[in-house]
């Protein structure tokens, strides 16, 4: 079996026992997370701080029927799916999450993607204005204060979404509304806030108002930086409670242009397709949600074929109440800046649905992906 997508290995781990005696206190992965082909194999490497520690690992697999780990680090891939690899070192541990798919990956996540980060598309959301999406869901690490899009459409953080804290090196990607970081008026504006009082969650001081213009300071496009696309920073946004209905609403431009779907036979969301489209192939798009998440079932291969054409891909990313984790690739929920009294409108995306308009609690930790007006 051959090695793919080989990373520069920071630390091999055939060499992570040294002489020296050293005490360790810190161990991470060298990568959040490989890409595998059925059939290969992949050597995982570490970083251990201090780099003279002496320790003993152990290695886990979630799921060793997808891909299995043995005493030095070496990940075979078994079948299509996604798991999570574990080392424990000294009760140190460290995750790395493996997604095995069904062929050798195609190099580079970024096709057709901008460089700005948006995907190279545009989808009509009035009768006069269209956008792009963003690249990804939006993600932060509270640690290092940075804002990035996930790599790939499909990417959700999950469980790590309970970690969520003002110190945290977790990336998390489900925030209460309007939580931008930015001084907006509210209470609770940071993204790492758990705070449940919906009341927090105002900005400008008045329960009606959007995160549009004079409190745009709450949505997270038009405050902060996106890691490696700075050169536009402060065009991004999010749509509208109007806007979302438009995209996905029965009007000549959008008509049937969005369907239920299921990418590597793992990941659940709805795929969105530009107004002017290209198919890459015939049958490769099915709209509505007539067979829930198997309306539309891509291979790794097959989706990036689709991401090429310019489609779009909202991930069900669950909802997060406090530190409470719920329904992730089940449900998902996207915020708008349309508020609604304690709440605020959302896109919501499920097995059976999917609807724009619906109103969600303020303090739930929800999906954000950005979105930027074509110029």
């Amino acid at each position: 079996m051959k090695t793919i997508s080989r990373l520069s290995l920071i630390v091999a781990l055939a060499l992570l026992t040294t002489s020296c005696g050293s005490k360790i206190r810190s161990i991470v992965f060298t990568s959040e997370n490989v890409t595998i082909a059925v059939g290969d194999t992949y050597q995982l490497s570490v970083q251990a701080t201090p780099e003279d520690a002496e320790f003993e690992a152990t290695w886990t697999s979630s799921n060793p029927n997808v891909a299995s780990i043995d005493a030095k680090g070496l990940v075979v891939a078994k079948t299509i799916g996604t798991c999570t690899v574990t080392i424990n070192a000294d009760g140190k541990t460290a995750t790395c999450d493996i997604i095995v798919v069904e062929g050798e990956p195609i190099p580079g996540a970024d096709v057709n993607v901008t460089d700005y980060g948006a995907i190279n598309s545009y989808f009509s959301i009035s009768e006069s204005k269209q956008v792009q999406f963003s690249r990804g869901n939006l993600q932060y690490q509270a640690s290092s204060g940075t804002w990035r899009f996930a790599e790939m459409q499909w990417t959700c953080r999950g469980g790590d979404n309970q970690y969520i804290s003002a110190t945290t090196d977790k990336w998390i990607d489900l925030f209460g509304w309007g939580t931008s970081g930015g001084e907006s008026g509210a209470v609770a504006n940071h993204p790492y806030s758990t705070d449940v009082d919906d009341s927090h969650y105002i900005v400008g001081g008045d329960i009606a108002n959007g995160l549009i213009e004079q409190n745009a300071r709450g949505d997270w496009g038009r405050t902060n930086h996106i890691q490696d696309y700075e050169s536009r920073s402060g065009y991004w946004r999010v749509l509208t409670n109007e806007e979302w209905q438009y995209l996905l609403g029965n009007n000549q431009v959008r008509a049937n242009r969005w369907g239920l779907a299921t990418i590597n036979g793992v990941f659940h969301g709805i795929v969105l397709i530009p107004d002017q489209w290209t198919a890459p192939s015939e049958d490769c798009f099915a709209s509505g949600c007539s067979r829930d998440f198997a309306t539309n079932k891509y291979s790794y291969t097959q989706w990036m074929q689709m991401q090429a054409s310019g489609a779009v891909f909202l991930p069900t990313g669950g909802v997060r109440n406090g530190q409470i984790i719920e329904n992730v690739n089940i449900e998902g929920y996207y915020w708008s800046s349309t508020a609604d009294g304690n709440a605020a409108h959302t896109l919501r995306v499920s097995s059976e649905s999917v609807v724009a308009g619906i109103s969600r609690y303020r303090h739930l930790g929800l999906s954000v992906r950005l979105v930027m007006d074509r110029f």
